[in-house]
């Protein structure tokens, strides 16, 4: 059995089929992940509606760095955590927050200055973090971590948020950063999520990390219908393909395909408590 610990199921169409494919080929769990209010209560909806006994659904609730700046900007901080402890407290099937984190945007990615990530949209995105970070920790729930170009910053705001550090435990989920950055995430005894991008042509940082990580911190996932692994970039992504990314990890560390399957399962049962 493989679970899709990072899948956005809110976004796929023709969902009833989705689930079907996925759970033909020996998915049986998906995490679905909320990136706003709205699509985190979509996420308990379909966890609440879609589960069943061959295949388990779970949510994740949380406002992401860039996708809840709507969120921010028509309600405010206060009033989005408060509603965002609501809906994680809604149901049983809610078994984290996430997916939450830091988004920057960098001149040299975007080729204008003015699509770069501001001063203003920093700061708001810490005050964000920050408060999600606090809301884990009250609820006793897993963190689900998107960074950009933040690692520095997101270390250091897990690590100073002191009071709640024991509390504090997580997933760096789609993981794009270098083994120095792996160090300091598992230092915090965090996990660290692989998707299709492991299994990129280019990726081969990435799939340096895949190689040396203690397997006791794997999880892997889909981000459906994103980042779809290789053969199929530029198709939307769908669960099934966790397997590709299992399979590609098996191969990189020379072990059998059953082992990244029983290892990554067991990883997310006792990260998500599932």
């Amino acid at each position: 059995m493989f679970i899709d610990t990072h899948a956005h199921l809110e976004a796929v169409d023709d969902l009833d089929g989705v689930l079907n494919r996925a759970k033909n080929i020996g998915v049986g769990v998906i995490v679905t992940i909320g990136t706003s209010l709205e699509t985190s209560k979509k996420a308990v909806k379909i966890a609440k509606e879609f589960s069943t006994d061959n295949l388990k659904i779970y949510a994740i609730c949380g406002i992401h760095p860039k996708d809840g700046k709507s969120d921010i900007e028509k309600f405010g901080l206060y009033r989005c955590i408060k509603t965002l402890k609501q809906i994680a407290k809604s149901s049983k099937k809610v078994v984290g927050i996430g997916e939450v984190g830091l988004d920057h945007y960098l001149k040299q990615e975007t080729g204008n200055k003015k699509q770069e990530t501001s001063s203003r949209e920093k700061k708001v995105q810490k005050k964000l973090f920050e408060a999600q970070i606090k809301l884990a920790g009250e609820l006793k729930l897993p963190m689900v971590i998107h960074c950009r170009n933040g690692w520095e910053e997101i270390f250091s705001l897990l690590t100073t948020n002191y009071r709640l550090r024991t509390k504090i435990r997580g997933v760096f989920h789609s993981w794009t950063g270098d083994w120095d950055a792996v160090k300091a995430a598992l230092d915090l005894g965090f996990y660290i999520s692989f998707s299709g991008i492991v299994t990129f042509k280019n990726a081969f940082v990435i799939q340096d990390v895949a190689r040396r990580i203690p397997l006791e911190r794997v999880l892997v996932e889909t981000d459906s219908p994103f980042l779809s692994p290789e053969p199929f970039r530029g198709k939307p992504n769908e669960p099934k393909n966790v397997k590709i990314v299992g399979k590609l990890i098996a191969d990189l560390r020379g072990l059998p395909f059953d082992k990244i399957s029983e290892v990554t399962t067991r990883n997310a049962q006792e990260l998500f408590g599932i």
